[in-house]
């Protein structure tokens, strides 16, 4: 059961987004909001079809690893929006105090900061990357171009999943990348990768 569930919660196949004073995010794929002030916002839907799936259990199961985390952790590291399950979709919604939070919680690996902070982590901004004008994709630039300006923020990760900002995008990685909106970058495996396969990080500028 406990595999089924954590299966349950990594697989996502549409998602709806609560986010404070009453608006909220619509969105059919597995989605990240990284906000301004650094919170990331995650959630996922999946179907609840099968009999050995017990609604209970699962709610019990995030509570449970949410408890686990936010006792070595601040208390608000991690919290449960919420959780439903409705004509045979589950639906989940976590939000995370910050980056490192959501990194940790979900066991890859992420960054979000400027692009100055970024170098000084130790990210190299080596790959080939691609400009963005108005949410569509555009020519080959190099690590010179896009961090010339430092001030731009940047979020790095490795993980198959769209990821919104609070901002425009202006550059992504050229590998597995599309975009989504101007404000939203879709990241997929290549088609002849493997379940289970490492993806490498992916950058995504913005202003």
């Amino acid at each position: 059961m406990k595999k089924s569930i954590g299966l349950l919660l990594m697989a996502v196949l549409a998602l709806t987004v609560l986010m404070g004073c009453g608006s909220s995010l619509k969105v059919d794929e597995n989605t990240v909001y990284v906000q301004k002030k650094g919170r990331v916002i995650g959630a996922s839907v999946e179907t609840f079809d099968k009999d050995y799936y017990s609604q209970e259990e699962l709610e019990e199961y995030v509570n449970q690893r949410v408890e686990d985390y936010t006792e070595s952790h601040e208390k608000n590291s991690v919290k449960m929006d919420s959780f439903s399950v409705e004509e045979g979709v589950a639906k989940l919604n976590i939000r995370y105090a910050g980056y490192e939070d959501y990194a940790e919680f979900n066991n890859i690996e992420m960054f979000a900061g400027s692009v100055l902070q970024a170098m000084a982590a130790g990210y190299d901004f080596e790959d080939e990357f691609l400009t963005v004008t108005d949410g569509e994709l555009g020519e080959s630039v190099g690590k010179d171009t896009v961090t010339a300006d430092e001030e731009y923020k940047v979020v790095i990760l490795n993980e198959k999943v769209n990821v919104k900002v609070d901002g425009t995008v202006a550059y992504v990685s050229a590998d597995y990348t599309s975009m989504a909106a101007e404000d939203t970058v879709a990241i997929a495996l290549p088609e002849d990768a493997k379940d289970g396969e490492e993806l490498a990080l992916t950058y995504i500028i913005y202003k």
